[in-house]
């Protein structure tokens, strides 16, 4: 029976018998399923996370459908009073002031559902399990995730989304503080 193996750069599947490997002086091998993968990696130099039309790009962006997954992944995350301060602080300061905590649980509930959050999470999941396939990712993994730099980045830009969506709402403008106006002319150079 043929092995099933992927393209290094775009990720797509090659079908047996057609492709090309290429093998460096280190030892390291590639497969490529046409020559314009190989020369975008090879020869060009490109990264597949930032190039449009790659399986990479696509994981990363979020436009993979949770359905196209092979494995489900189950995701244990803090819920109701157990949801970390400094999340909820961020959810209160960036969509509202005093917000109830309802209002609060339902925000960060729509933030754990949604696909930005998902792809995320797995994402840094796998890269630190590296090869061991990832089912399941529990409460103190979610937790560290929240403190990386990543975790940070997609719950800030997930707030600034959501914030767009409430922008609507009437928002008490901040006080504005004149400047105060110049007292005096600074003197010339050598005068």
């Amino acid at each position: 029976m043929p092995t099933r193996r992927s393209c290094s750069f775009c990720g797509n599947e090659i079908e047996p018998g057609t492709g090309k490997m290429f093998i460096r002086k280190d030892g390291t091998v590639f497969l490529f399923c046409s020559h314009k993968c190989q020369a975008n990696m090879l020869k060009l130099g490109r990264v597949p996370r930032w190039t449009p039309w790659t399986q990479a790009f696509r994981r990363a962006a979020g436009r993979v459908a949770a359905g196209a997954l092979a494995v489900e992944i189950t995701i244990e995350t803090p819920k109701g009073k157990d949801i970390p301060a400094d999340l909820s602080d961020l959810i209160d300061k960036r969509i509202g002031p005093d917000l109830p905590r309802g209002e609060l649980e339902r925000h960060y509930s729509d933030f754990v559902a949604s696909d930005s959050f998902h792809t995320s999470i797995v994402g840094w999941s796998k890269k630190k399990h590296g090869a061991k396939p990832v089912t399941r990712i529990d409460k103190a993994e979610f937790l560290a995730w929240k403190d990386s730099p990543e975790g940070r980045r997609t719950f800030k830009s997930w707030l600034d989304g959501r914030w767009q969506e409430v922008k609507g709402r009437k928002r008490e403008p901040a006080e504005e503080e004149e400047a105060p106006a110049p007292t005096a002319k600074k003197a010339k150079k050598g005068k």
